[in-house]
């Protein structure tokens, strides 16, 4: 078992915004500190080894009192192996100096800073309770704490974001000169307060009018389209989530995480009860061949450096050039992906992922 990335989830959140429908609790330094205890109790079970990668993921983890938050982080930061990359998650309104120094001495070597829009207007009405101006200080201020590696998320689709207020957002975001940007579209999931608003996401149409947008707009200024929500400048691709979409197994430890050890996809519960109990696990699910195949091409067909050939026959002992030969060089013919040693998606590819996917999978 060579695993070498670990997730971990933060569940609490200041406030709830209006599309979110990840496992979040409103933040409670009670029930914070029991929380972390477990965590810590959780991430010992597993008899971890040092780490290449560790990405502590919410919720918001910044949103822990100083005490806290130093507890996890630099208990973390023992497991990080020696030139590991160590991701934390972070909102502009609870990253203060004092936890970027945490994170500094814990060797915590690249943020994510949730942004989301640049619109102060939008902002208030997902729930988000900065401005703008508060990102820039946050993101400036980062950089003098000597972090070079940041990553800033923007959601396009947003209610009332237009394509001016989109080419808005991509102008400023562009402004802050971070090395990486993960750009998403809306997604109003059942029990978020946006769903129980009644706001829709984009049409498909327009959703990729705005993408192409995006796309065009970050390569024109020197980022890589390395994945299809994901643009870094070279050298900055983010390693821990290429874990999950070279389909690598990880841990995941926390409130609702998921993880994949030994062929096995697991869930944690959702319940802070359960979770405080120590029952960790609620969902453990064995795949079954076709479907870790089908895992393997969703996730590593994401990429746009796509899959080696020679892996896939390693991993799955049969060549996908003969038993998807049809198919695939009918994708390739029409532009959607490239055929030498590896099989990659094309920018068109990207784009119709789930079409191309479809085809593939009927031939299993």
């Amino acid at each position: 078992m060579n695993i070498k990335s670990l997730y971990v989830h933060i569940p609490f959140c200041e406030h709830i915004c209006g599309y979110c429908d990840f496992t979040k609790l409103l933040y409670n330094e009670e029930f914070a500190s029991k929380y972390v205890e477990a965590l810590i109790l959780e991430i010992k079970s597993y008899n971890i080894p040092k780490m290449e990668t560790i990405y502590l993921g919410g919720g918001t983890p910044s949103v822990l009192e100083l005490g806290n938050f130093s507890q996890i982080v630099d208990f973390l930061g023992s497991y990080l192996e020696k030139n590991g990359e160590f991701t934390v998650e972070a909102n502009v309104e609870n990253l203060t100096k004092e936890k970027l120094e945490v994170l500094r001495k814990a060797g915590v070597n690249r943020l994510s800073i949730g942004i989301q829009t640049t619109h102060d207007e939008i902002l208030k009405t997902i729930n988000r309770h900065h401005t703008f101006e508060d990102a820039k200080k946050v993101v400036a201020l980062a950089k003098e704490y000597g972090f070079t590696n940041i990553n800033v998320d923007l959601i396009y689709g947003l209610p009332g974001q237009d394509e001016k207020a989109l080419k808005e957002d991509l102008k400023n975001i562009l402004s802050l000169d971070t090395p990486h940007i993960s750009i998403y579209s809306l997604s109003v999931s059942k029990g978020s307060k946006f769903y129980n608003e009644g706001i829709k996401p984009l049409s498909d149409e327009k959703d990729a009018y705005m993408y192409d947008l995006i796309v065009k707009t970050l390569t024109k200024a020197d980022y890589i389209h390395y994945e299809v929500s994901n643009f870094a400048k070279d050298g900055y691709e983010s390693r821990h989530n290429k874990t999950y979409w070279k389909d690598e197994e990880y841990y995941g430890c926390g409130l609702g995480a998921s993880g994949y050890i030994n062929g096995v996809r697991y869930t944690n519960t959702k319940s802070l009860t359960k979770y405080l109990k120590g029952e960790y696990k609620d969902f453990e699910e064995k795949l079954t061949l076709n479907e870790e195949i089908e895992d393997f091409l969703m996730l590593n067909l994401r990429l746009k450096e796509g899959f080696k050939v020679s892996t896939f026959i390693n991993r799955f002992h049969f060549d996908p050039l003969e038993k998807f030969k049809d198919v695939l060089q009918k994708q390739e013919k029409e532009g959607l992906i490239s055929i030498n040693d590896s099989i990659k998606p094309t920018e068109k590819g990207l784009k119709l992922l789930d079409f191309l996917l479809r085809e593939l999978f009927v031939l299993l």
